[in-house]
């Protein structure tokens, strides 16, 4: 009996298609047309070599591919099956090498337009970082599959702190988590690698700095010169609002009452999800009106300047200058980092007679016991007296008055 050829037609396509349901059903010659339970309708060619050796090459998506580009593909492989070739195992081949040409850098880009979106925005600002100052420079120009444990390792071994080491290793055990699902590599190279081997046990946390007020007349007398006026405004700010770098980078001016002198510091923009009423003093006030003028027609009081249009600074843009400030050994200062401006606000308020109560409100510390007594959109009368002190304590140290005595009758 004669191969029947050419047996299905477009329409009986598109039955199988419109019904859902699963099929497999043959063209003639062992072009296949397959529908999954997912819906998915793709063309299989069938053969076999040496007479007993099953093989199936995946030929395209219909209606991608139509009938008729399905039939003239199968005929064209169906002459090298025929002068004894595999089309098959020489797709797999060129997958395989096609594998072999992507680069780390490669990786990266794919990673970056396919996972980060979906991240929540810290943590894929800190992978991006992680990205271009380490994983790229050291590993974006080898093979992905070429990249060893080894060359994890010693990518490791550079890195000078324990816990940026721990954040890296975990941004590049990510990135090959994503080329393992892409088949790229069968095994992620950063599998069973051990911090502890590498770089000794985890350090104890680092004890806060408290900056003094002879440190903090060097830094603020210096920092507008050094970094520009809007930084200078930037860290008078995040000082004075005892707020972290992304409440005060994510505001936008909506959130400030200028007249009533207040910051409403939204929910969504901080760290425990509890959002804050900030009374703010006259200085303060100063200070954000400067920013704000700034700002321009932006909604943010800090907009991008190489972020996409429309959005806010990045939350790691004032530290990064502030640290590259410090590397160059311009302030006469010990090394402080972000968290630092917070324990310096808390000691100095508390040496300046507020209570910790007050003083813990102000860094929006959840204190056990308290939660329910002061309402996050009421104005609190202590905390603004207890603000008022600092800011005050910040404009003595800048201009160099720092023998300020405790203030015991705050009433804060």
């Amino acid at each position: 009996m004669p191969k029947q050829l050419h047996v299905l037609d477009d329409i009986q396509l598109r039955a199988w298609i419109s019904r859902g349901e699963p099929v497999a059903k043959s063209d003639g010659d062992g072009l296949t047309f397959t529908l999954s339970k997912t819906g998915t309708a793709s063309w299989i060619l069938r053969y076999r070599l040496g007479g007993n050796i099953r093989r199936e090459l995946t030929l395209g998506n219909y209606p991608d591919m139509s009938l008729a580009a399905a039939r003239r593909l199968a005929r064209q492989h169906r002459v090298k099956i025929d002068g004894g070739g595999d089309p098959a195992r020489e797709k797999r081949i060129k997958k395989a090498r096609a594998a072999a040409d992507w680069t780390v850098n490669l990786l990266i880009d794919d990673y970056q337009e396919k996972i980060m979106p979906s991240l929540a925005a810290g943590s894929a600002a800190a992978r991006k970082r992680h990205f271009k100052k380490c994983i790229r420079p050291t590993l974006g120009a080898l093979s992905v599959s070429a990249v060893t444990a080894a060359d994890i390792v010693l990518m490791i071994e550079r890195v000078r702190s324990w816990s940026m080491a721990e954040q890296i290793l975990c941004s590049a055990s990510r990135l090959f988590h994503h080329a393992v699902g892409r088949r790229l590599i069968n095994a992620n190279p950063c599998a069973g690698i051990s911090l502890d081997a590498i770089k000794g046990a985890k350090p104890p946390p680092r004890k806060r700095v408290m900056l003094t007020a002879e440190e903090l007349h060097d830094i603020l007398s210096k920092i507008d010169h050094a970094a520009g006026r809007k930084y200078g405004l930037m860290f008078r700010c995040l000082l004075g609002t005892c707020v972290r770098t992304a409440e005060l980078v994510k505001s936008k001016k909506d959130d400030f009452d200028l007249d009533k002198g207040t910051w409403w510091v939204a929910p969504e923009n901080v760290k425990t999800r509890h959002g804050m009423l900030i009374p703010l003093g006259p200085d303060l006030i100063e200070w954000i009106q400067e920013l704000m003028d700034m700002s321009g027609d932006s909604e943010y009081l800090l907009p991008g300047m190489y972020t996409r249009e429309g959005s806010h600074m990045g939350v790691t843009t004032l530290w990064d200058v502030v640290s590259g400030l410090q590397d160059d050994h311009v302030f006469d200062a010990r090394y402080f980092t972000p968290h630092d401006t917070r324990s310096t606000a808390k000691g100095h308020m508390r040496n300046l007679g507020v209570s910790n109560e007050i003083s813990e409100l102000a860094l929006n510390h959840k204190r056990r016991g308290i939660e329910g007594i002061y309402d996050v959109r009421e104005e609190v009368p202590e905390l603004r007296v207890a603000l008022q002190l600092w800011s005050d304590f910040l404009v003595r140290c800048e201009r160099g008055i720092t023998n300020v005595a405790p203030i015991t009758s705050a009433g804060a």
